[in-house]
């Protein structure tokens, strides 16, 4: 598994109720996690729970929720 996406599944299992949340800046731009967030979810790894506005205009937060299938990747590796 690659560095970043072990990395993200670990963030999410450590995290209360295996959430793992990003924020959009106001300027629309999610940070480059989104996309690794999203391959996971793409994989089963990931279970995608929705969008949010954030407190600024033009701002949100998504967030994902570790599955079982990606808990099982992290101890196999």
């Amino acid at each position: 598994m690659i560095d970043h996406r072990r990395r993200l599944l670990n963030r999410a299992a450590l995290a209360a109720e295996g959430r793992i949340t990003l924020r959009r800046e106001p300027d629309r731009a999610w940070p480059g996690d989104h996309s690794r967030l999203c391959a996971l979810e793409n994989d089963g790894h990931l279970l995608f729970l929705g969008e949010q506005p954030g407190p600024l205009p033009g701002g949100a937060s998504a967030a994902w929720r570790i599955t079982a299938q990606g808990r099982a990747t992290l101890r196999q590796g």
